[in-house]
């Protein structure tokens, strides 16, 4: 089924990635989802005897994500970014710390089903921006933000999907509620 839409972007600061623990903070919804592009690199060695290919492995690298959005609010910015906000001035210094973070969202298919993905273990870079003049046709400028995927510690995975058309799946209605594999407990107090 091809993919024909984009919606309820949401992202989950990973607070603990450990062999023996995970845990997310309670997923956050980005408004205004326009694109998301996944792009993983796998890199490939290849081994030749006897004038043939005689063995190939390959190895997941880096996943590349681009995600567009209407807006993305200061405050977004500053919690993805691990930077600060004083006085309503977002700040951004060479010493901030990006956290690791989940991104979760919907695709609608063809067939008006939803595909449903989590991208569990990423980090954001600094925003680019891009401003112009106001010309005779206006000319939308969108935030786009890149971050790095990577498999988390805890037990290698890297994403989830799940289509709701499929008759295992059942967790759609609860997809947004946490991350997969967060082991917080439920109803947990400090």
């Amino acid at each position: 089924m091809a993919q024909v839409g984009l919606k309820n972007l949401h992202y989950a600061i990973l607070t603990e990635d450990s062999k023996d623990s995970l845990i997310y903070e309670t997923p956050t919804p980005l408004i205004g989802a326009i694109n998301a592009t996944i792009s993983p690199t796998v890199n490939t060695q290849e081994l030749y005897a006897d004038d043939q290919l005689w063995e190939s492995v390959s190895a997941l690298g880096k996943i590349d994500v681009e995600i567009e959005t209407a807006d993305l609010p200061l405050n977004i910015r500053a919690e993805l970014g691990g930077n600060t906000i004083e006085e309503g001035v977002l700040i951004e210094k060479s010493s901030d710390v990006a956290p690791h973070i989940a991104l979760g969202f919907k695709s609608q298919k063809s067939n008006g089903k939803y595909r449903y993905i989590w991208l569990l273990k990423g980090i954001a870079q600094p925003m680019a921006e891009d401003y112009s003049t106001k010309k005779d046709n206006v000319e939308h400028k969108t935030p786009q933000l890149k971050l790095t995927f990577m498999p988390r510690t805890h037990d290698g995975e890297w994403k989830h999907t799940a289509d709701e058309d499929s008759t295992s799946f059942t967790g759609a209605d609860t997809w947004f509620d946490k991350v997969p594999g967060d082991d917080e407990e439920e109803g947990f107090e400090d």
